[in-house]
């Protein structure tokens, strides 16, 4: 199995683009996948300048409906027009985020769900990609877990008035590398929105006693600055304290993590954890 990053916001080459956006190419049991689609088509672009076969992909797993994860989706499915898109049925819903005065759609809407209607595959929690590679959502929900940034919003159908938005359109990626399951899985998140800890937790009751070779993904603690943090820092140290507490051997953050909040998980951390620039590659 291979992860390789083919955009994030920072590149390790200097040939390729990088945005605030994240996608992985993941080659598996001889098919080719997606985890989210970045921002634009750069990732595209970037897959082609990394001689990968981007015009052969089977599925895309998109972590949640937030354009720097689904905006480049057209790209892909001009190359993949059969390939299958899976979603969280929560995706349908239109979100906003709150910009001082202003707000902003923050995903893919109406039009992207009648345009593909024959590739989505839309599910309320739980999907199989295929064997060994499944999406799961998360069935524990401590309060203190969940990302405080709670800038997004959405409207009550009956009232119209403006309602919190609980990332019911979230989930992860679970995958097993090993032609045993017990030998190990790896959790690929978006960017954790519900909560890192409550995503190891219901891992660690749904698939008891497995180990988790890697988690990899954004943590959401910046936005466009990377050098400055969007929540409380004791919430950073809290997630970096409940990874180092997990069975997780390697934690690969990246894209919303921003530096201050990679530096001060590193803190905690150590050499588990590394940062996973656009153009990197994983093998397990």
């Amino acid at each position: 199995m291979k992860i390789v990053c083919i955009m994030e916001n920072t590149s390790a080459d200097d040939n390729l683009f990088s945005e605030d956006g994240f996608s992985l190419f993941v080659e598996y049991n001889d098919k080719n996948y997606l985890i989210d689609a970045g921002l634009s088509g750069k990732a595209v672009d970037n897959a082609r300048r990394m001689k990968l076969p981007i015009d052969d992909i089977s599925a895309v797993f998109l972590t949640h409906n937030h354009a720097a994860h689904t905006g480049g989706i057209d790209a892909v499915m001009k190359l993949n027009p059969d390939a299958q898109i899976y979603l969280r049925v929560g995706g349908k819903k239109e979100v906003f985020k709150k910009s001082g005065l202003f707000k902003q759609s923050v995903g893919q809407g109406r039009s992207f769900f009648r345009k593909y209607a024959d590739n989505l595959i839309l599910y309320n929690s739980f999907s199989e990609v295929c064997d060994g590679f499944y999406i799961a959502s998360c069935e524990r929900f401590e309060e203190k877990h969940i990302n405080p940034d709670r800038t997004y919003f959405t409207y009550d159908e009956d009232t119209r008035k403006q309602t919190p938005f609980d990332f019911s359109d979230e989930s992860f990626a679970v995958i097993f590398p090993k032609k045993r399951k017990a030998e190990g899985l790896i959790l690929v998140g978006g960017c954790f929105h519900c909560g890192a800890a409550n995503m190891l937790e219901t891992v660690e009751e749904r698939w008891h006693g497995i180990p988790i070779l890697a988690v990899i993904g954004g943590f959401h603690f910046s936005a466009q600055n990377p050098k400055t943090l969007i929540v409380p820092p004791e919430f950073v140290t809290s997630t970096a304290r409940a990874l180092k507490s997990s069975s997780a051997e390697k934690i690969y953050a990246c894209h919303c993590t921003g530096f201050k909040g990679f530096d001060m998980m590193d803190e905690i951390l150590g050499d588990r954890i590394l940062y996973l620039a656009c153009g990197e590659a994983l093998e397990f």
